[in-house]
């Protein structure tokens, strides 16, 4: 009897032994497997080429303006205001159409307006090509400005706020508000100038801010 259990006991151990191996192959076969799946998920990296923005902000030289993220929106501060009076900034602002981008459509939007203290009465933005020659621009109270730097011809789009009261030709009594749609030329930098109506009562140490964004279609 003894015998008999030591030979079941050994057959047993051996029996053990050989599933035990087994696993361990069918383990390292499987951690293998995993592994093998892990460095294909690292590997298999996708190509992405960085397209160049359509549109650059750049700042003109007569206002305070911040460019933001990647150079897409603008926002300005309109200060030195007086009151029942126009000032015109000929060089407010600029911005560049893509080296990469075609013929496109392209309007102008005053996207948001922060004026505590309520001292734009109207304003206006005109939108010109640039140029080596200079454009006469009358203004909404009946006024000229010259404009410099462009190519001689008449604004390509033009938007603007009022109050309630003011001249319609400011344009709309409420933000967002955008200009009628322009096309915009590849490798092409217009400028912007801006006609502000101050309001009475104002003082001229009092600012407000405005976010500008060009859409594109």
């Amino acid at each position: 009897m003894i015998s008999c259990y030591r030979r079941y006991d050994l057959q047993h151990k051996i029996r053990a032994s050989r599933i035990a191996i087994v696993g361990f192959i069918i383990a390292l076969v499987s951690v293998t497997l995993v592994a093998a799946a892990i460095y294909y998920y690292y590997t298999a990296q996708v190509q992405v080429t960085v397209e160049a923005p359509k549109i650059t902000w750049v700042t003109g030289s007569d206002i305070a303006a911040s460019i933001g993220t990647n150079k897409t929106w603008c926002q300005i501060t309109i200060s030195n205001l007086e009151p029942n009076a126009t000032t015109v900034y000929t060089n407010a602002l600029k911005f560049t159409v893509g080296t990469s981008s075609s013929s496109s459509g392209m309007a102008l939007q005053v996207t948001t307006l922060t004026d505590t203290n309520t001292i734009i009465w109207g304003i206006r933005f005109y939108v010109f090509t640039s140029g080596a020659s200079s454009t006469s621009l009358t203004l909404v109270d009946g006024g000229n400005a010259t404009i410099g730097s462009t190519d001689g011809s008449t604004t390509v789009a033009a938007v603007g706020y009022r109050q309630s009261g003011a001249s319609s030709s400011y344009g709309s009594t409420s933000v967002p508000t955008q200009s009628s749609g322009f096309t915009g030329t590849a490798s092409t930098t217009y400028i912007i100038a801006i006609e502000v109506m101050g309001k009475d009562g104002i003082l001229t140490t009092q600012t407000a801010t405005m976010q500008l964004k060009l859409l594109w279609s």
